[in-house]
């Protein structure tokens, strides 16, 4: 039942990196629509407690079995009485705080408003379920409760309100809760093509937290349904520079593309997608550099290799969105203005990793093609362009399996059925791997630094669009597509964006070309019993399907087993998922991240000093490294301390801090590059907001083009009291 008068609403800020809760949850005000996360895609839910409203992520979470910080709930009153709750949660905690910062009466009169916390199995409260507060006319109340969370898993907390009088005015806030163990993340992944069946086991380590462990498995029937899951991973990753922010757009203009050609296109999807590349759109032009081209962050010099994959993004923009001809054409004309009398382009002479030597960046060959590929695109074709001749004569010298698929692409875009692009595809073909049911092509560094099994990824994926262009070689596209379904990570990426956007314009086009989308029904089976069952047709082989798996064992292995009959095949994913306490953490790692504070007990106001000690152990560049600094609840950190650092270390050539952006959980650091066996240290001050018992958030410390090179600090656990 609704009462007008009186509408509790909520505020929750949680992590953006533990777990399914993802985000800050604002909550509207008025009538609203409530749409907690599901496990299958697109199926809709009914309002929550008789209470219709909106929230942007139906998640929040606190961890188990420790103190956790406040919790703000409140009401909000549509004729005069407004509640403004905020929240935050601790990631090793199980003391939880619920606390309205801020209670507002706008009425005319003073009111006395009665809050109540309705119990549940999976938490115990310190003190009374009931509190009461009383707020002067045009004045501010608060009230706190304080909740020790039990179990593992997600719940649902609700928090009722009734102002006293005679208006009766009562309204109630559920959210979902989800509760994560006291430990580091980890998984076990597994992923393939399923034509028929296929079958793995899952062993969790005797050392994993009990009851903390999950299986999933994931069922994508058509190319769709993965653009869908690494649009939804790539936004989630950081987009401070160019290439960031370029990537976290090109999904949704791939996504666009390829349901305006397949006529899958519906206006709710067209317009919010719309929406997310018009958003990306004003961000890249943010990072042109005067005088033509674009840069990591906007700064002289601009970058060609960078400003060459801005201009084919810009290209396949222009055909969903209204792309400023300007903007290519003075793009297209800074290139051109670079290209050297014998049709070639010269390596930047600055890069993202400034002052550290790489055989790459001298790459010619490498550079010219990529450069050529980018200004092939018919929309930029009519500019003065020398033919780059000199890359047919040394495509049989060309090192790298990167530089060979990048001429590859230029050659065929150039021409497919020319004696160049046959030399190349040959050549290109000759470079591959090939094991079993798969092929790929590995690369120790591509054009943005990316190794290891991303720079593989991304290679493949560029391969894999030669031949798709050219035509007539099924065989190998066939594995090779295979071989990118099974390096798909469990977030749903390929590691690095530009891992996952080649990945995903070779499987769109892939698909386009053979309209492989799969009908049938496919069965989960979990240790021999069959435990799910999906129907795939033409209503649902868009959307990619998860199943959590009951009654995993960490004692023994989880034999999991997939089974599809019907017409053409899936990608699937198995993914098991455990935590690992945080002293048993491993700390030999190719980079390490120790964050120590001055002190960790102090009252409400003060100020803390924390110092996060980075260090690379590896004995090369690491190149444009992430530092995430997590803030712990009810803390807020003072940004000026990491703006001096940005002004002092302009000029460094290790280490220096390039920009930085805050969340309501951490501070992202971006730095060009530490040099090898080089360290430095962050400092910056933290001041409590509030009086609560709280672990700060995970600090972490990677490489943004090879996520796999990474480490994690163990959290510190504070104490603040009341003034």
């Amino acid at each position: 039942m609704f009462r007008a008068g009186l509408n509790l609403g909520s505020e929750f800020f949680v992590p953006e990196s533990w777990g399914q809760v993802i985000t800050t949850c604002p909550c509207a005000v008025g009538p609203r629509r409530y749409r907690p996360r599901t496990q299958k895609p697109g199926l809709e839910s009914v309002p929550a407690g008789g209470f219709d409203y909106d929230m942007a992520h139906g998640d929040a979470g606190l961890y188990a079995n420790r103190r956790v910080g406040n919790r703000n709930f409140g009401a909000k009153g549509l004729s005069g009485f407004l509640c403004r709750p905020r929240s935050s949660r601790d990631p090793n905690a199980g003391r939880y705080g619920l606390d309205p910062r801020a209670v507002y009466n706008y009425a005319s009169d003073a009111g006395d408003v009665d809050l109540k916390l309705e119990p549940g199995d999976w938490f115990s409260l310190e003190g009374a379920g009931e509190r009461g507060v009383s707020v002067g006319a045009g004045q501010i109340g608060a009230a706190q409760f304080t909740i020790v969370a039990e179990k593992i898993g997600k719940f649902k907390l609700a928090l009722s309100g009734r102002m006293k009088g005679g208006s009766q005015r009562e309204d109630q806030v559920v959210r979902e809760i989800e509760v994560v163990p006291n430990g580091e993340a980890k998984e076990i992944v597994f992923s393939g093509r399923l034509d028929s069946s296929a079958r793995h086991t899952v062993r969790f380590p005797e050392t994993s937290i009990p009851d903390a462990s999950k299986i999933f498995v994931r069922l994508y029937p058509g190319p769709l349904s993965q653009v869908i899951e690494g649009m939804d991973s790539i936004l989630r990753m950081p987009y401070g520079c160019f290439e960031q922010t370029s990537s976290a757009t090109y999904p949704n203009v791939l996504a666009l593309d390829y349901m305006k050609r397949t006529k899958k296109l519906t206006p709710e999807i067209h317009a919010k997608a719309e929406g997310f590349v018009g958003t990306g759109y004003q961000r890249l032009l943010t990072f042109e550099v005067a005088g033509g081209g674009f840069s990591w962050f906007g700064n002289a010099p601009a970058n060609k290799i960078l400003t060459s994959y801005g201009l084919m993004e810009f290209h396949d923009m222009a055909k969903v969105y209204d792309v400023d001809p300007q903007v290519i054409a003075r793009t297209s004309d800074w290139l051109v203005r670079q290209q050297q009398p014998d049709g070639s382009w010269r390596p930047d002479t600055q890069f993202i990793n400034e002052g550290a030597t790489n055989r790459f960046n001298t790459d010619t060959v490498r550079i010219t093609a990529y450069i050529a590929w980018a200004l092939e695109f018919p929309i930029t074709k009519d500019r003065q362009l020398r033919r780059p001749g000199s890359l047919s004569r040394s495509i049989s010298t060309a090192r790298w399996t990167y530089t060979l698929a990048v001429v590859a692409n230029f050659a065929v875009e150039n021409g497919k059925d020319s004696e160049f692009a046959r030399r190349a595809l040959e050549i290109l073909r000759d470079a591959a791997t090939e094991k079993g049911d798969f092929v790929w092509w590995s690369a120790d560094e591509t054009s943005v630094y990316a190794t290891g099994d991303s720079a593989a990824v991304e290679t493949t994926g560029l391969a894999v669009q030669a031949f798709l262009k050219a035509g007539g070689y099924t065989d190998i596209v066939s594995k090779s597509l295979s071989w990118i379904a099974s390096k798909k990570s469990g977030n749903g990426n390929w590691g690095t964006t530009q891992a996952t956007i080649m990945a995903l314009r070779a499987l769109l086009w892939a698909s386009e070309q053979s309209g492989s989308d799969a009908r049938g029904t496919a069965e989960v089976l979990l240790d021999g019993k069959m435990v799910a069952s999906l129907e795939i047709n033409k209503e649902n082989n868009d959307l990619f399907h998860q199943f959590v798996l009951p009654q995993t064992s960490i004692d023994r292995g989880n034999e999991i087993e997939i089974r599809f009959s019907g017409k053409g095949g899936l990608a699937y994913q198995i993914a098991g998922r455990y935590f690992v306490p945080w002293q048993q953490v491993t700390t030999h790692e190719p980079l390490a991240i120790e964050v120590k504070y001055d002190r960790t007990r102090l009252a409400q106001d003060e100020i803390v000093t924390g110092t996060a000690k980075v260090r690379n152990n590896l004995d090369k560049t690491a190149k444009m490294v992430m530092v995430d600094l997590g803030i712990p609840p009810g803390f807020e950190l003072l940004s000026e301390d990491l703006q001096k650092m940005v002004e002092k270390t302009a000029r460094a050539k290790s280490g220096r801090l390039e920009k930085f952006s805050m969340t309501a959980t951490q501070a992202i650091l971006y730095f060009d590059s530490i040099a090898p066996r080089d360290s430095f240290e962050v400092r910056y001050r933290l001041r409590a907001k509030y009086p609560i018992h709280a672990q700060a958030f995970a600090s972490r410390v990677y490489e943004y083009y090879d996520p796999n090179i990474n480490a994690t600090a163990t959290p510190v656990h504070f104490e603040v009291s009341a003034r």
